[in-house]
């Protein structure tokens, strides 16, 4: 069964419909969701760049790539310190990278 069974119907005038426009689109949501969001009394955030999602990847292979280390560690009762060390080398680039792009 429907969760949602109660319709709306609303008259915008051109100013208001750019802005839900403007706010659907900033937002990457669609103009019922940002609606919805207004109405809960959630405020709208603008949608991060690609990049954002980009490092978002980065941190998580190198969440796997400990995670994969310490599994393999525990079995093996020896710990890859090359491993580490690229992990380690790896996390400190991003971390200057996002400190150059964000905060410099």
């Amino acid at each position: 069964m429907r969760k949602r069974r109660i319709k709306k119907n609303f008259w915008f005038d051109e100013d208001e419909d750019n802005s839900l426009k403007n706010l659907s689109k900033l937002s990457g949501k669609t103009e019922v969701q940002v609606i919805r969001k207004l109405i809960t009394g959630a405020t709208i955030k603008e949608k991060p760049p690609q990049e954002f999602y980009e490092i978002m990847k980065e941190l998580l292979h190198f969440r796997k790539d400990i995670k994969t280390i310490k599994d393999l560690s525990r079995y093996t009762k020896e710990l890859d310190t090359r491993r580490v060390e690229k992990t380690l080398k790896g996390i400190d680039d991003l971390r200057l990278r996002i400190t150059e792009k964000y905060i410099k």
